[in-house]
C-alpha cells in the first residue's frame, strides 16, 4: 500500500512542475524527445471587451479615455474647445461600425464590456458602441457637425418620403389591376396569403418591460424591470436595467409587457390596429387582465389586453404613425 502523500509539503503551484520533473524534464530544456527549443511564453493580454478576432485591429487603436491634461498655455481657452472625454454627457464621434461618422452624447458606460451608450444627434436614437470606436470631441465641433448632419438627414428623409409616395401610387395601380384578374387567380393569391401569415413583433424603444427568462445567466435578471434602449431587429433589442447595466441581444420571448399601476401613466399600444399610439392609462382590471387606455390624438378610449399595452418612458411628444 503506497504511503499517503503529504500535500502540505508541496504547494499547489508546484504540482505541475513536479510532474514534469518526474517524466524526466530538466529546467532549461524543451518538452519532448525532439523539441529541444525553449520558447518564451506569450503573455500579452487582449484589450478588454474585444474578441479574439479583433486583437490585430485593436493593437492599432489609440485609447479613447479622458482627454489629456491641458498645457499651461491652454488654461485660458474656452471649455467648449476641449473634449470632455468618455464621460456621461461628453460629446463623441463614432469612428467605425454602422453609425460611423455620426456624432452623439454619452448617456452611460458599461465598464465590464468596455461599451458606451450614445444618444445620436440625428434622430435621438440610443445605440451601444465599443469605447474603442469612439473619439471624444469638443462641444464646439459637436454643435457644428451635428447641425450639418441634421440638415442632411432632413433632405434624405424628404427624398425617402417622395419615393415612398411614388411606390404607394404604383402599388395602388397594381392592386386595381389585380382586382380585374379571373376569380381563380384571386383565390390562389388568397390561399398563399393565408398559408404565410405575418408575425407581429411588439418591441419598441423606450418601453419599460419585465425580464422573464429564468435561464439567462443563471436567472440573475429574472423578474427585473428594464427599459428597451435600442431595437436591433424585429425580435432582438438592447435593454438597460434601473442600475445602469446594459444587456445586448435580448430576444423578444425573454421579455413581457409591463402595465403601470398608477392611473394617468403613459402607455404605448404595441399590438393591434392602434399599435404605436401613445396614451394614458385610465384603469386596470386584474381579474380580466385588461387595461382601459385613452388615446389623446384620436380622442378615443379603448380596452386592451395586458399583452397589447406597455408602459412608455419616451419623449412626451412621441406618437408615431
Amino acid at each position: 500500500v503506497p504511503e499517503e502523500a503529504n500535500y502540505e509539503v508541496v504547494p499547489v503551484e508546484a504540482y505541475g512542475l513536479a510532474m514534469l520533473r518526474g517524466m524526466g524534464w530538466k529546467p532549461g530544456e524543451g518538452i519532448g524527445r525532439t523539441f529541444n527549443q525553449v520558447v518564451k511564453p506569450v503573455n500579452s493580454l487582449r484589450p478588454k471587451g474585444l474578441g479574439l478576432g479583433a486583437l490585430t485591429e485593436a493593437q492599432t487603436l489609440t485609447p479613447t479615455g479622458p482627454s489629456h491634461m491641458p498645457r499651461p498655455d491652454e488654461q485660458g481657452k474656452d471649455k467648449e474647445d476641449q473634449p470632455q472625454g468618455l464621460v456621461p454627457g461628453g460629446a463623441v464621434m463614432v469612428l467605425s461600425g454602422p453609425h460611423r461618422g455620426l456624432y452623439g452624447k454619452v448617456e452611460g458606460l458599461d465598464p465590464d464590456n468596455v461599451r458606451a451608450m450614445v444618444r445620436l444627434a440625428v434622430g435621438s436614437r440610443m445605440v451601444t458602441v465599443s469605447e474603442y470606436c469612439l473619439r471624444p470631441v469638443s462641444q464646439q465641433e459637436f454643435d457644428k457637425n451635428a447641425l450639418d448632419l441634421r440638415q442632411q438627414n432632413r433632405t434624405a428623409s424628404l427624398q425617402k418620403t417622395l419615393r415612398n409616395q411614388e411606390l404607394h401610387i404604383q402599388q395602388d395601380n397594381s392592386e386595381r389591376k389585380r382586382k380585374h384578374l379571373p376569380g381563380r387567380q384571386n383565390g390562389l393569391t388568397a390561399k398563399i396569403e393565408k398559408a404565410a401569415p405575418r408575425s407581429r413583433h411588439w418591441l419598441h424603444r423606450d418601453l419599460r418591460v419585465r425580464f422573464v427568462d429564468k435561464m439567462y445567466k443563471g436567472g440573475q435578471y429574472y423578474n427585473t424591470k428594464m427599459i428597451i434602449e435600442d431595437v436591433l431587429s424585429p425580435d432582438t433589442c438592447v435593454c438597460q436595467t434601473d442600475e445602469g447595466r446594459v444587456l445586448e441581444g435580448l430576444r423578444e420571448d425573454m421579455l413581457e409587457t409591463l402595465v403601470p399601476k398608477a392611473e394617468g401613466d403613459r402607455v404605448m399600444v404595441v399590438l393591434g390596429p392602434q399599435a404605436g399610439r401613445v396614451g394614458h392609462l385610465l384603469s386596470r382590471d386584474r381579474a380580466r387582465s385588461r387595461a382601459l387606455v385613452q388615446l389623446p390624438r384620436e380622442n378615443q378610449v379603448v380596452e386592451l389586453h395586458y399583452d397589447a399595452v406597455c408602459q412608455y418612458t419616451g419623449p412626451s411628444d412621441t406618437d408615431e404613425d
